[in-house]
């Protein structure tokens, strides 16, 4: 991520996070021609990821993969207590964060990949994913879907009031000003903060790397040494309630349901949005059932200025085995041969072209067509070179963490909660949670 171009790559994740499945996650890990997959639906229900799967099969006779869609809540509750045993999943494809991939690896659910590292190529995997794929100097997973957070906006409306893309965050505000002043009823920016406020920590994704340098962001994690008393968070927070409280948001956003949350982006309602490249093709769509009110742009999220250009840009996911499988040599090598499908050359133009995600192994952007978003998130990579962070506000450091920014984000636009009390209440969950891991570790 914070390399040449033909070392780096753009994530385009999910557009709906899926409930369904194509197994069975009750189904017993007893059989060993059976590997249970349990991940989100990027690995499993893409074209690229039936496709490797069927292949797999073919070239494994006996073997069948149980492929299982799962979301955050799934693995929340369903992995402590399953993996690394035959109940759970031979293969997970989640999140790499020590809240994810990082508390299994702690408590020994995690099979290292040391051994096989190099002779399946993955040392070739962009050298900034390995960050949250290394845990004590030895490789645990393969990344995949490398992500960045930018700032959408409709083309149209823009436009229309003859506002200029911001390159600032001064000039963020001034547009989202003209668009509040213009009186037709256009809502400045996206957000919706109900249930797992998912857009809301997005925002924090973006403000946080517009306003607090990387390396202090970095340092703000259960397995680091920083704290959100630190400078800069307060400010982030007090500049997302001077936000809130000028009009920018969605109305009574901290009620409005993560479902369905962007129609009013697609259907010319609001300008501006703060989302990443695994929206893609559901802007696409959008662009498609509105041609006269919607035309799709993206580019980085604008700093304050005075700051380099940083931003978002971490490993979306990647595939991990359970620790179950060390000393299953035949079952091992067939769940590691998957893994290698998903992550061989060969896959590329799929992954990049039909799927719109990028692997998170080095390549030549010439070598495929890709689309301006596209383009636009790997120059956005690019430009964030070291200030890039793989940091993903709000999700990285624990599940109760999580849960403090949700209801400190819906406390502050509801305006039952400050910017001082919820740092104060985030400095106390990542006192627990760095504690935890110390002691753990």
């Amino acid at each position: 991520m914070r390399r040449t171009m033909c070392g780096v790559v753009a994530v385009i994740t999910a557009v709906v996070m899926l409930t369904g499945c194509t197994g069975s996650a009750g189904q017993s890990g007893a059989d060993d021609k059976t590997i249970n997959y349990w991940g989100y639906e990027g690995g499993i229900s893409t074209e690229t990821a039936k496709q490797v799967i069927a292949d797999f099969e073919d070239a494994h006779p006996g073997y069948t993969v149980n492929a299982v869609v799962m979301d955050t809540a799934d693995f929340d509750v369903k992995l402590p207590s399953t993996l690394g045993k035959a109940s759970g999943p031979d293969l997970v494809y989640t999140g790499t964060e020590p809240n994810h991939l990082g508390r299994y690896v702690n408590v020994g659910q995690v099979s290292a990949l040391d051994d096989v590292w190099e002779e399946n190529g993955w040392d070739d995997l962009v050298p900034s994913t390995q960050q949250r794929l290394t845990y004590g100097g030895t490789p645990y997973a393969v990344g995949n879907e490398l992500e960045t957070v930018g700032l959408m906006y409709n083309k149209v409306i823009l436009d229309r009031l003859g506002i200029a893309v911001p390159k600032t965050l001064k000039d963020l505000e001034a547009a989202m000003d003209t668009v509040r002043a213009s009186g037709d009823g256009t809502t400045p920016m996206v957000l919706a903060c109900g249930g797992p406020c998912y857009a809301g920590l997005h925002m924090m994704h973006a403000l946080g790397y517009a306003t607090i340098p990387t390396n202090t962001i970095v340092a703000t994690t259960s397995d680091g040494d920083g704290a959100y008393t630190d400078g800069g968070w307060l400010e982030m927070l007090q500049k997302f309630q001077e936000w809130n409280d000028a009009g920018y948001f969605t109305a009574d956003a901290s009620g409005i349901p993560d479902e369905n949350h962007t129609a009013d982006f697609c259907s010319g309602g609001t300008a501006f949005m703060v989302k990443g490249p695994w929206m893609f093709n559901a802007m696409a769509e959008c662009e498609k059932a509105n041609p006269d009110a919607f035309t799709f742009g993206f580019t980085g999220f604008p700093v304050a200025e005075g700051m380099p250009f940083q931003a978002y840009v971490g490993t979306g996911k990647a595939w991990f085995l359970s620790s179950s499988l060390d000393g299953k040599e035949e079952k091992r090598q067939a769940v590691l041969d998957l893994v290698k499908g998903f992550t061989d050359a060969s896959t590329f133009p799929s992954w990049i072209e039909k799927d719109q995600r990028f692997p998170a192994m080095a390549f030549d952007p010439a070598d495929y067509s890709m689309t301006g978003p596209q383009q636009e998130a790997m120059q956005i990579i690019q430009d964030a070179g070291d200030n890039g962070g793989p940091v993903d506000i709000g999700f990285n450091n624990s599940a109760e963490e999580t849960q403090v920014w949700v209801s400190g984000l819906q406390g502050i636009l509801g305006g039952t909660a400050t910017p001082q009390e919820v740092v104060d209440q985030l400095q106390a969950q990542l006192e627990k949670d760095q504690a935890a891991w110390a002691e753990v570790k």
